[in-house]
């Protein structure tokens, strides 16, 4: 029986000293990617994973509740897409911290221009509502989580990874 892997860690909540960063992971499901698309696993497979973080955060070692992680691959450049929705405002934020934007498609009404605020925050030209379809380039690095061929005897189960993050000048 084939497993599905699903990885999602996401860092962004106000630290004491009000500082935000981010921190996520999913599986790599692009069509040219590490899995060549393949987003379902059986037991014994290998399922790779990327990282994203922002320039502020740093983070240990993926940690496997079961199997094996090692790493693939640091400073890919991986491209993006995000609906993004302006309910009456300039401003939408980005899934992941974007290195650059690759396209930008209005769904509908069209706010002109958008540019790059920061890493995560996309400004409009004008102020409205409106869905942008926006493709956009980010760094991520790469993992390998290789999966046992049986688990307790199973060989339907999942298996977690834990990413630990840390703010910079934060312990």
């Amino acid at each position: 029986m084939a497993v599905t892997a699903n990885i999602t860690v996401s860092f962004g909540a106000d630290s004491a000293s009000g500082a935000s960063g981010h921190l996520s992971a999913e599986i790599d499901a692009r069509p040219e990617g590490l899995n060549d698309g393949v987003t379902s696993f059986a037991p014994g497979d290998s399922a790779a994973f990327l990282v994203y973080k922002s320039s502020n955060v740093t983070y240990d070692a993926p940690i496997a509740s079961a199997g094996s992680v090692a790493g693939a691959g640091s400073g890919l450049t991986v491209e993006k897409e995000d609906d993004l929705s302006f309910a009456d405002t300039d401003t939408a934020t980005l899934s992941t911290p974007a290195t650059g934007i690759v396209s930008v498609t209005w769904l509908g009404r069209s706010l002109g221009s958008l540019a790059l605020q920061d890493p995560t925050t996309l400004k409009a030209g004008a102020k409205g509502v409106a869905v942008a379809r926006v493709k956009y380039t980010c760094i991520a690095d790469a993992y390998r989580l290789t999966s046992p061929a049986t688990l307790a005897g199973l060989t339907d189960f999942s298996i977690l990874v834990f990413i630990l993050g840390h703010l910079a000048g934060e312990s």
